[in-house]
């Protein structure tokens, strides 16, 4: 059960994020969000870890921190592919095909032993269709940005493959090793972003801003990065609590959380299959947590 209660909490720090990421990248653009949104995520989980563990780690478990810095690898790589296709395809595709994260990690989970019973599989199943459906906010008008969001969504698979890996640590060690490494190969891609901007903006037009900004912007991007960082951190925690497939499924309900709190916050009318999406997700959860509270 605590598998299922840390993984939804996860997705619901991760829909939170995302709705405050939307709202900021309008001002100051993708690339910067997500630069204070991972600088917020390492000033807050570094000193965590040295004041909750202390700096008594003398080495131990190099397997787990080279699964863990892998982790921050391939978060990138996910968050870089999701990127790519929100550009070039349509939202409601690159959504719904970005959420079968839970999915793939369902699939990895039984290619690697676990073994799912009937009616653990009945939940998943549910919770996967739920998912997806609630992410899915209209008819695209083409297939463009597909291959991107399957992409995003096999890689942030691997990320819980990883985390599952990284077994000698701590799910606290395993979260600051793979956000240090993710912030350390996303200042070059700024640099260079940063660069290429300047370079490219029209001599009689003002040079694009920095990564400084102003104080209201820079307050919601770290409010973003504050939810972020509490999403991945409950991500590591209900990966050691429980089944890797159960936690990365209730990991990817972000898109269910996004509906309702559209609803409840913005007053947004959901499509009918958005709602028999998060119908199908409850299903699904309720199963799972009396399957988790059974077993």
């Amino acid at each position: 059960m605590l598998t299922v209660v840390l993984g939804l909490t996860s997705s619901l720090s991760y829909a939170l994020s995302d709705m405050v990421s939307q709202h900021v990248s309008r001002g100051i653009g993708v690339v910067r969000v997500v630069f204070w949104v991972l600088a917020t995520g390492v000033v807050l989980i570094v000193p965590a870890l040295f004041i909750v563990e202390g700096a008594g780690w003398h080495g131990e478990g190099w397997r787990g921190v080279g699964f863990a810095a892998l982790a921050g690898v391939l978060y990138i790589g996910a968050y870089s592919c999701l990127l790519a296709g929100f550009k070039r395809g349509d939202l409601s595709l690159v959504a719904a095909l970005s959420s079968s994260q839970g999915a793939f990690a369902a699939v990895f989970a039984v290619l690697g032993g676990e073994r799912l019973g009937l009616l653990m599989a009945v939940g998943l199943a549910l919770a996967i269709a739920g998912g997806v459906l609630a992410a899915v906010q209209g008819r695209a008008k083409s297939a463009a940005g597909a291959g991107w969001a399957l992409a995003s969504g096999l890689l942030f698979a691997l990320v819980m493959v990883a985390y599952d890996h990284a077994d000698e640590l701590t799910w606290l060690a395993t979260a600051a090793i793979s956000r240090a490494v993710s912030f350390a190969l996303f200042v070059p891609i700024v640099a260079v972003v940063l660069v290429w901007e300047r370079r490219a903006a029209a001599p009689a037009r003002r040079p694009p801003r920095g990564l400084l900004l102003p104080p209201r912007l820079l307050g919601f991007a770290v409010v973003a990065g504050v939810f972020e960082i509490v999403g991945l951190v409950l991500i590591a925690a209900s990966i050691v609590s429980g089944p890797l497939a159960v936690a990365g499924v209730m990991a990817s309900q972000f898109a269910t959380f996004a509906t309702v709190l559209g609803v409840v916050l913005l007053g947004e009318r959901p499509r009918w299959w958005q709602l028999v999406g998060v119908a199908l997700t409850i299903a699904g959860v309720s199963i799972l947590g009396v399957f988790s509270a059974s077993g």
